[in-house]
């Protein structure tokens, strides 16, 4: 399948002004996702999923967030030019800014910042940074790359009714939509998310609906450019099993029907396993595994990443539950994000770093190994 986006050594950092500390958010973040498929990404809170796809969209505001990394996307046909132009403005002397019909979102932001070793500090152009950002993000921002937040409510202006708010984002992206136009629209995006009384539900205010019809609206909001890619940030949060699984099915559905990929986010393994064509495991803010479903999920043997093994192994089969099992629990805390990791983060929470490996481990954190085609695990227990 063609590809249509590859993110390449994403770093994000935040300050503390408290602790006088930087906060490592993202640490050499790669993933790509292919025309028509989903990415699930899967890790405990606080990892760094959240911030990845922020870092996608532009949308990092704290000091001094994205620092280093390349993004290709791939735009609709019709943003291409406009997108080209935005990546190479100020920036002509970078030859690699494009890989075939790909260009680097990020081309030209790392002339903004620099590094200090001693003591390690961040200097970064923070508004020209932001300009060029904008630049090349309002021709992708919302157009060609939407976002599902994880609490729709958030999202939805609570002092204007449903209808007007869909309005709104439909004239942003059409200025010359007729008021009885509008409100077909409006009426057929909210029966496309399975909202069957549209009519009453324009009226309504965000405060009287639902979480899983909240939610509902914002896909369809979601949905008004027709994105080659959607974000998915924790979309099934708080909603029961049931409502769960008609938001999935709904996203795999309006997926088939615009020809869109979609990114996945969730703490679950087993819901991004129900969705996802390949899955990047996160822990402590790197990626310590990629690969398809059948690898990462369904193999019952094969290589996987320690932490993989665990998550997998805490989701209850249905004997499990016939039986009344405890649920298994992934011993120790996540590594403090304030402090520097030396070694692989994963280390005081793993069974297998013993003797020669434990050794490795405690030195410095893996790279990644491929371990079988498309499959790499940041784990010593693989190294060639």
């Amino acid at each position: 399948m063609p590809m249509l986006a590859e993110l390449e050594g994403l770093k994000v950092y935040f300050y503390d002004q408290g602790d006088k500390r930087f906060i490592r958010a993202c640490e050499d973040i790669k993933f790509s996702i292919k025309e028509g498929t989903v990415l699930g990404v899967v890790g405990e809170s606080g990892c760094g999923k959240t911030v990845a796809a922020l870092s996608m969209m532009g949308l990092i505001d704290g000091e001094p967030g994205v620092i280093e990394g390349r993004f290709f996307f791939k735009p609709k046909q019709k943003d291409r030019r406009s997108v080209m132009l935005a990546v190479m403005r100020g920036s002509r002397k970078d030859r690699d800014f494009r890989r075939g019909e790909l260009f680097d979102l990020f081309n030209g932001l790392k002339r903004c910042v620099e590094y200090d070793q001693y003591p390690y500090t961040i200097i970064k152009d923070s508004e020209r940074w932001l300009r060029k950002n904008n630049r090349i993000m309002e021709h992708v921002r919302g157009k060609n790359i939407s976002m599902i937040f994880q609490d729709p409510s958030r999202s939805l202006n609570p002092f204007v009714p449903v209808g007007i708010q869909i309005e709104k984002t439909i004239k942003w992206l059409s200025k010359n939509e007729k008021k009885g136009q509008l409100e077909s629209e409006v009426a057929e995006l909210l029966r496309e998310v399975r909202i069957f009384n549209p009519k009453v539900v324009m009226n309504m205010y965000p405060d009287a609906l639902s979480l899983g019809m909240a939610q509902r609206v914002v896909i369809a909001i979601a949905l008004v450019s027709r994105p080659k890619l959607l974000i998915a940030d924790e979309p099934t949060t708080g909603l029961d099993t049931t409502n769960k699984y008609r938001i999935i099915e709904l996203l795999q559905q309006a997926m088939e029907k615009h020809d869109m990929s979609l990114l996945f986010i969730s703490h679950n393994i087993g819901i991004v396993g129900s969705i996802a064509d390949d899955i990047a495991v996160m822990y402590a803010g790197i990626i310590v595994e990629f690969g398809s479903k059948q690898q990462i999920i369904i193999a019952k043997r094969g290589p996987k990443h320690p932490y993989t093994e665990a998550l997998v192994s805490s989701v209850p089969t249905d004997a499990d539950i016939k039986k009344g099992k405890k649920l298994k629990v992934i011993q120790g805390i996540v590594p403090n994000n304030k402090m520097e990791v030396v070694g692989c983060p994963f280390l005081p929470r793993c069974p297998y770093a013993v003797g020669k490996i434990r050794r490795k481990c405690r030195e410095r954190c893996p790279e990644a190994f491929e371990v079988t085609p498309g499959h790499s695990i940041r784990c010593w227990l693989y190294a060639n």
